[in-house]
C-alpha cells in the first residue's frame, strides 16, 4: 500500500477547496445603481420617467436617507424606481425595510402625487354660495342677539352714574363746591332734588352751595323705566 504524499502546492489547493468564500452583499442603493448603469439609463432619465426629483434618486443610490423625506415616501419612490428597472418590487422593499429596520406592516402602498412632495397637502376651503349664506345668517343672528342682550341689560340694570368731582367725602372751608361726572344720555339727574343738565354724551357739571357743618350731596339718576342709581357724597364745612 503506497503512502499519500502532499507537496506544498497540493496542500494549498486542498486548503483552498475548504476555505469559506466571502460573499459581498450589496446595499440597496448600490444594487439599484449597478442595475441602472448596466441598463445604460441615467438618473435624469429615471427622474423624467418617475417624476422623482433627481437629487432624491442620488440620495437613494448613496444610501443617504437623512436627506430624504419620510420613509413612507421613499417606499413610493422605490416602487417606481424598481418598476422602471424591471426589478422585483417586493424584494426591493424587503431589503429597504431590513436596512432601515422598518416593520413590514408599518406602511401600506400609497399613491403619491407626481410632484412627490414630502409635505402633506392640507384641504382647501372651497367658498360656495351656500357657505356664504350660512356665514351671513350666523352674523345676522349674532348681531340680533347682541342687540337684544343690550336691550335686556338696559331694562334690567340701573343707569350708570359716576361722580368725578368730588371724588370722595371730604372736609373744606369753602362755601361751595364744583361737581361733575358722567351718566347715560336721556337720564333725569338731580343733586339734592335739583335737576342737573346732562349733555348728549352723558356728561354733567355744576356748582353746589354749602353750609357750615355736614353737607350731604345726594346724586340720583333716573331712566325712563323708573330705575334709579344713587351716589352719596359727604362734605364737612369748617370755619
Amino acid at each position: 500500500m503506497s503512502q499519500l504524499k502532499f507537496t506544498k502546492a497540493s496542500a494549498r489547493r486542498f486548503i483552498y477547496m475548504f476555505k469559506t468564500k466571502q460573499i459581498k452583499t450589496q446595499i440597496l442603493g448600490e444594487k439599484l445603481k449597478d442595475v441602472r448603469e448596466s441598463s445604460k439609463i441615467t438618473i435624469a432619465q429615471i427622474s423624467k420617467e418617475t417624476k422623482i426629483p433627481a437629487n432624491y434618486l442620488k440620495y437613494i443610490e448613496e444610501g443617504d436617507y437623512k436627506n430624504l423625506p419620510a420613509d413612507i415616501y421613499v417606499i413610493a419612490y422605490l416602487r417606481k424606481y424598481a418598476e422602471v428597472l424591471n426589478l422585483d418590487i417586493e424584494d426591493i422593499l424587503e431589503q429597504f425595510r431590513a436596512e432601515r429596520g422598518i416593520s413590514e406592516n408599518l406602511f401600506k402602498p400609497t399613491k403619491i402625487d407626481s410632484g412627490a412632495s414630502h409635505f402633506i397637502k392640507r384641504p382647501t376651503l372651497i367658498v360656495t354660495p351656500k357657505r356664504i349664506g350660512l356665514i351671513l345668517a350666523i352674523l345676522v343672528i349674532a348681531v340680533l342677539f347682541g342687540y337684544f342682550w343690550h336691550q335686556l341689560s338696559y331694562l334690567v340694570n340701573s343707569p350708570s352714574l359716576k361722580i368725578a368731582q368730588p371724588t370722595s367725602d371730604l372736609t373744606t372751608q369753602e362755601e361751595s363746591i364744583e361737581i361733575s361726572g358722567r351718566t347715560e344720555p336721556d337720564i333725569y339727574l338731580t343733586v339734592n332734588g335739583q335737576e342737573l343738565y346732562v349733555d348728549k354724551k352723558g356728561n354733567f357739571e355744576g356748582v353746589v352751595s354749602l353750609e357750615a357743618g355736614l353737607n350731604i350731596l345726594k346724586f340720583e339718576a333716573k331712566d325712563r323705566f323708573g330705575k334709579i342709581s344713587t351716589v352719596i357724597r359727604r362734605i364737612m364745612v369748617t370755619k
